[in-house]
């Protein structure tokens, strides 16, 4: 019995050391759940694929949170942040049906931001295109 009893605390503390690796071992992850319901309403790949960039830098936030010291509320603060910025990639059509309303100017205001961003990004691209052309050119 005394060496069962030893062997389980040997394993529990085992367990507990891989579990204190985790970035957060008992904090639940509400954002795959948002996702789901978000889903529902027909999202480009394009949206998904940035909903997913936002959910990895909550992820981020949440182990920057424990590995910090700074406990669950910070994180679970910042999900509200994920969800609002994951609903600036709906289209207008898409929020009225996801929410049953018409964006609030604030909301309004993050939806423009997000389409500033990608075509802000999309002119970078572009831009070093052309460098790379100009300088391809220049060579020859």
């Amino acid at each position: 019995m005394k060496k069962l009893i030893a062997l389980a605390t040997v394993a529990l503390l085992f367990g507990m050391a891989h579990v204190a690796d985790a970035a957060a071992p008992f904090c639940w992850d509400k954002t795959d759940q948002f996702i789901v319901k978000v889903k529902q309403v027909k999202l480009t790949n394009d949206q998904l694929q940035d909903i997913f960039a936002y959910q990895a830098e909550h992820r981020e936030v949440m182990q920057t949170a424990h590995a910090e010291g700074l406990g669950c509320r910070h994180h679970e603060s910042h999900e509200v942040e994920f969800e609002k910025s994951s609903i600036g990639v709906l289209t207008d059509e898409q929020f009225k049906q996801f929410t049953g309303r018409v964006r609030t100017e604030v909301e309004g205001l993050r939806r423009e931001n997000y389409l500033l961003e990608k075509e802000l990004a999309a002119l970078k691209r572009e831009l070093a295109a052309l460098r790379a052309e100009i300088a391809q050119a220049s060579r020859n």
